[in-house]
Formats: structure tokens, C-alpha cells, sequence
């Protein structure tokens, strides 16, 4: 049984992601420490909870940081308002509720039965649970990296005793997702993700280029989902609404990807890896058009240490196989 933690900033796509880590059959989830990202911190708890409510599991979730390292970090509904604050070059985090919705469940009425999480912060949790289980512990991170740098700031040594580190975040062939160069997740907290990228983790990491690739449901797969009749197929079909909107408005395309769920499959079965390559990357930390960039550095110019496993190419038809078999 493989050990795993979590961390989080629950919206649509990570809330399958959770589910699909919560039904493996394999896989202990210890616990889900969450982060603000997509959503502010206290809607990320209370989509979490929903999330492990409807798994019909008691997973502990536990509060993590409500900003970025160093950035300030507001709430930007509109898809409008939040390219016009990434194209101001501004300093200021946002979150990606003009993606996922303003609960970022898709703005379908989810909520949950109970409002109670952990007493124990996430920082303390990690780093209490890494170190009482060396060399045992699987993470996977979904959302920025602050919980993680935070915790590795505090006790240096908890990176050497995970036993690996799946990133869902950067872009590998740099195509950004908000700015040109840019992915969500490092770009809002950039300073974490080079004190995570710097550190003694092992790490792989699942770029959005990954995604849009190799983890973008066509029309005929949601049915597939659909066709399921389950209570977790549906679930996690229908709190992507405001995503499928924006996909079809956006770039014309009948679907959505599934970025989290496609990284937290790779941790759960790495055969869904069919190319990646040891490379060292760079996180641009710099205000401006690169800010939050992953430099992927592939004839090892740079002449430093190959620090991250790059996914380049990933398996759809094995992915969506598990999305079949975990939801059913």
C-alpha cells in the first residue's frame, strides 16, 4: 500500500484527481493539506471536504498557506478582468475562478455537510508525517507550491525522506496557460516553486503541455464518463460546467483537459509515463512576461544538476482506462 499525501487548491480538476487517489485501490491517502490557487484558501477547504464526502471516506484535511511566499493574492472572477491583470504584468497573484467558477466546482450548488478540518496546520502536518514515515511517502502537489516550500523552510530535511514528488505544474515545451509562458500553478507562487524545484525532492513533474495533449476529454470520452451512471463519474463530470464553457469559447473545442487528474494517474501508475527525460529546470522568479516560466534546460547548457523528471508524453488511453475504472 503506497502512502500518499496530497496538497491542493480544490477546484474542479483536482477534486478528480482527489477521487481518483481515494478509490485507487492501492493507495493510503494520509491526509490532504490545501493551498489557495484556483480558489481562496477557505472555498479550497470546503471543496474538499465535498470532495471527500462524496468518496464517501474520512480523510483528515488540513489548512495550509492563504497566499503566495512573497505576493500579495486576490480573487479575479471574470476571464476578462483576470487576462487584463496577467497582461498588466502586475505583481499580485489571482486566482482561476473565471476558469473553474467562483466556488471553482463549476458554480453547480456543491457544498459540504461539515465545515471541520485539521487543528494541525498543513506545514506542521507534512513535515510531522514526512518524518515519521521515511522514504514511505508519495506527494503529489495540484496547486501552487506554497505548503511545500513552507514546510522545507522550517525542517530542510523532510525533502531527502519523501520518496518521490509529482508536480502538476510548468510546461515543458514552453506554451503557458496564463501568460505566454507561463503555467497557473508556478506562476501565482513563483518563489515556491524554485525553493521546491531547488530542494532535495525528487521530483517528476506534469506540465500543462502534458495536459492539453494528452489529458483533453473529447465529446465521445465524457460520455464514456457519463455513460458510467455513477455517483463519482457525474460528479466529476458536472463540476467541470464552467470549464467546458470557456474550452468551446476559448479554443472551439467540445471538452475540457484534466490537468490534475492526468498528474495524480502518473503517481498512481507510472507506466502512463511513454516519454520523459531527466532535465534541470529552472523557475523564472522575475516580474514580467516570464514570470513564473519552468526553463527546461535540454542540452544542459546550464551544466548543472538534471533535477526534475520532465513528462513529455503520456499515455490518453491508459489515463482514461483508470478514469473508467476508479469512477465506475
Amino acid at each position: 500500500m503506497k502512502k500518499f499525501i496530497i496538497d491542493a487548491d480544490t477546484g474542479s480538476d483536482d477534486a478528480v484527481a482527489i477521487l481518483l487517489a481515494l478509490q485507487h485501490p492501492q493507495t493510503e491517502v494520509l491526509g490532504i493539506t490545501v493551498v489557495s490557487g484556483n480558489v481562496p484558501l477557505a472555498q479550497g477547504i470546503t471543496n474538499t471536504l465535498s470532495t471527500v464526502e462524496i468518496a464517501e471516506q474520512e480523510i483528515k484535511v488540513y489548512a495550509g498557506a492563504d497566499k503566495p511566499l512573497v505576493r500579495d493574492y486576490i480573487e479575479i472572477h471574470s476571464l476578462k478582468e483576470f487576462t487584463q491583470h496577467v497582461k498588466s504584468l502586475s505583481p499580485i497573484s489571482a486566482s482561476a475562478q473565471s476558469v473553474h467558477g467562483i466556488d471553482g466546482m463549476g458554480d453547480i450548488g456543491i457544498s459540504s455537510k461539515s465545515s471541520t478540518y485539521e487543528e494541525t496546520s498543513a506545514v506542521d502536518f507534512l513535515i510531522e508525517t514526512i518524518n515519521n514515515n521515511p522514504g514511505e511517502i508519495t506527494l503529489v502537489t495540484l496547486g501552487p507550491l506554497t505548503n511545500i516550500a513552507l514546510a522545507i523552510e522550517k525542517d530542510s530535511s523532510i525533502g531527502a525522506k519523501v520518496d518521490h514528488c509529482y508536480v502538476m505544474g510548468g510546461t515543458s515545451d514552453g506554451t503557458g496557460n496564463v501568460s505566454a509562458a507561463a503555467e497557473f500553478n508556478i506562476w501565482v507562487d513563483p518563489e515556491a516553486a524554485k525553493v521546491v524545484f531547488d530542494s532535495d525532492l525528487q521530483l517528476t513533474m506534469v506540465g500543462w503541455d502534458n495536459s492539453y495533449k494528452y489529458a483533453m476529454l473529447k465529446d465521445d470520452e465524457i460520455e464514456q464518463l457519463k455513460s458510467l451512471n455513477t455517483k463519482l463519474a457525474d460528479f466529476s463530470v458536472d463540476i467541470q460546467r464552467v470549464l467546458i464553457n470557456l474550452t468551446k469559447e476559448w479554443y472551439d473545442f467540445n471538452g475540457f483537459d484534466l490537468p490534475d487528474p492526468i498528474t495524480m494517474a502518473i503517481a498512481l501508475d507510472n507506466s502512463i509515463i511513454e516519454e520523459s527525460q531527466d532535465l534541470h529546470v529552472i523557475v523564472d522568479t522575475r516580474d514580467g512576461i516570464t514570470r513564473g516560466q519552468t526553463i527546461v534546460d535540454y542540452f544542459d547548457i546550464e551544466d548543472k544538476n538534471k533535477n526534475v523528471r520532465v513528462v513529455t508524453k503520456s499515455s490518453n488511453d491508459k489515463f482514461m482506462n483508470m478514469l473508467l475504472d476508479l469512477l465506475s
